[in-house]
């Protein structure tokens, strides 16, 4: 992402793909002169103001509010940095005249100041709540309770969350596993059965169905053995000892009744 007026980026690489928010102007450039490594009571304007210049900018491009105290903050940046090329005049006495940063440099420090101790307090406020025990409470709360504090949440939060919930959902609903099933027709138990029945020969009918691969196949088989009954080409006896025997008639199978047969 380019500034409008050079057409080159002169924010440091790391900003290329992220966007900080600051609490106000001297929060946005305590930061620049932290991440230039350069001296508060040494500036380099110029280039404090190009990189604040383009904050502004990715401000508008992302279509974020440019509050008012960032676009004065600017302007006088720009100011400063037009009165750093003009030469610092003599006084009568004959000294150099102040350093145009000098007011900015001494808002920068007091502003550093507050900052540094309001983070002390915070830590020391941190402190005291691991020291210090509230009073016992229920953890029941009414369904119109709105008192539940909430932190903030960022959007790499929200990205971190949304990668574990993709990452347990593979883990917990992996891809299915599809087994084809082999299918048995009854029209191929038919055949089957045909060849193997013999005139002189009984087939043992129960013996057969056990010996089937499987529940489907079994039942393909029972279905092609009703079919040989009805079309007379083997008949069914009993014995004493409970067994079922098929014998082979005489007919001759037709072929449409052969094509006939479904399933």
């Amino acid at each position: 992402m380019t500034s409008p007026a050079s057409g080159k980026s002169s924010l440091p690489e790391a900003w290329q793909v992220q966007l900080p928010v600051f609490e106000g102007p001297l929060d946005l450039l305590l930061h620049l002169i932290k991440i230039n490594e350069v001296e508060i009571t040494d500036i380099p304007v110029a280039v404090i103001c190009d990189q604040f210049d383009e904050y502004l900018h990715l401000m508008e491009v992302f279509d974020l509010d440019v509050a008012a105290e960032f676009v004065y903050e600017a302007a006088v940046l720009i100011h400063l940095k037009s009165r750093m090329l003009l030469p610092r005049q003599t006084e009568e006495d004959g000294t150099l005249e102040d350093d145009p940063r000098q007011e900015l440099v001494e808002r920068l420090l007091e502003y550093q100041r507050i900052k540094e101790a309001a983070q002390s307090l915070a830590e020391l406020h941190s402190l005291r709540q691991g020291l210090w025990t509230r009073q016992p409470r229920s953890l029941d709360l009414p369904e119109d309770d709105d008192s539940v504090e909430l932190e903030e949440v960022s959007l790499f939060d929200l990205l971190g969350a949304f990668k574990q919930v993709l990452t347990r959902y593979e883990h917990e609903h992996p891809d299915p596993f599809h087994v084809h099933r082999e299918t048995f027709s009854v029209r191929g138990q038919f055949e089957r059965l045909l060849g193997l029945l013999d005139l002189d020969r009984p087939y043992d009918l129960l013996l057969d169905l056990r010996d089937r691969s499987c529940r489907a196949e079994a039942v393909a088989a029972f279905l092609a053995i009703l079919e040989l009954a009805r079309l007379d080409l083997a008949r069914l006896h009993k014995t004493g000892d409970g067994e079922i025997l098929l014998y082979r008639t005489s007919r001759v199978l037709q072929t449409h009744e052969l094509e006939a047969i479904q399933g």
